[in-house]
């Protein structure tokens, strides 16, 4: 059999969609993302809990300066993005193991209650993005009848 560089090319490239497909379904069953892309934005972990008052969204994005995040509301959904960069002084030569992600992140929540726009804040301290965001109690609906057009 005659193999021509296409065909090698297009088996490495069917045997790489099956293994990202198989780890794909391995982490999703496990409930952790993973994205054999490394060009793909990374998520960073997030907690998300509620008060009495607020909606409290807190990320770990250690290393990441604080003016390379982005945060914005819009539609009950926060979107927070930005970029973490590798400073190390030291020249790459050789990677024996490769943990850290680097370069865009992404993540957009949507928000279960309705949310004062107005007065959101956000902090970021020790590696952690913290939002707070306001609830709002929206008045019930008033009960009335509505007329049946014949």
């Amino acid at each position: 059999m005659i193999s021509n560089d296409n065909d090698t090319y297009y088996k490495a490239d069917a045997k790489r969609n099956k293994i990202e497909q198989i780890l794909s379904e391995f982490f999703s069953f496990t409930g952790k993302e993973y994205s054999f892309d490394s060009m793909s934005p990374w998520k960073p972990q997030a907690d998300i809990y509620e008060t009495p008052e607020d909606i409290i969204v807190k990320m770990a994005i250690p290393g990441t300066k604080p003016h390379n995040v982005q945060v914005s509301f819009s539609k009950d959904t926060l979107t927070i993005t930005g970029h973490r960069t590798d400073d190390s002084p030291h020249e790459k030569i050789c990677f024996y193991q490769v943990e850290i992600r680097y370069g865009y992140f992404e993540r957009a929540f949507y928000m279960p209650k309705p949310v004062d726009t107005n007065n959101i804040k956000a902090s970021y301290k020790e590696g952690f993005l913290q939002i707070i965001l306001p609830k709002i109690q929206q008045k019930e609906p008033e009960a009335f009848a509505i007329k049946i057009n014949l």
